[in-house]
C-alpha cells in the first residue's frame, strides 16, 4: 500500500471481493501459485493487520524478479517475507513475534 492510497480500500471486504488485494498479486509466481492461490494466502494476512491495528502496513514493490513484500510496524520493517505456500504463516508470525517485544 502505498501513502497516498486509502486504507481502508486496501483490505477490502466481502462486498468488494479480492480486487484490493489486486496490487500485491505477483503473476510472475502464476506458475506455482496462481491468483486464487494468492488470494488464498493473502487474505488471512490482510485479516490479522487489520485486528492487530493501524501500526501494522504490508507493503509490496514490483522488483525486476517479481513483488516484495515487506510487512512493517510504525513505518519500521519487521519481516521481508517472499510469495510462497507458507506466505501466510510467516507474516502472521512475524506479526505475533512484534507483540511480543
Amino acid at each position: 500500500m502505498r501513502e497516498d492510497d486509502n486504507p481502508i480500500a486496501a483490505f477490502g471486504s466481502a462486498e468488494e471481493g479480492d480486487e484490493p488485494l489486486k496490487p500485491y498479486i505477483d503473476p510472475t509466481l502464476f506458475e506455482t501459485l496462481d491468483r486464487q492461490a494468492q488470494t488464498e494466502l493473502l487474505t488471512p494476512v490482510f485479516d490479522a493487520i487489520t485486528l492487530a491495528g493501524v501500526d501494522y502496513d504490508l507493503k509490496v514493490q514490483d522488483s525486476a524478479t517479481g513483488k516484495r513484500y515487506t510487512l512493517c510496524k510504525n513505518d519500521e520493517v519487521i519481516e521481508i517475507v517472499p510469495m510462497d505456500r507458507d506466505f501466510t504463516d510467516k507474516v502472521l508470525n512475524a506479526i505475533e513475534n512484534s507483540k511480543e517485544e
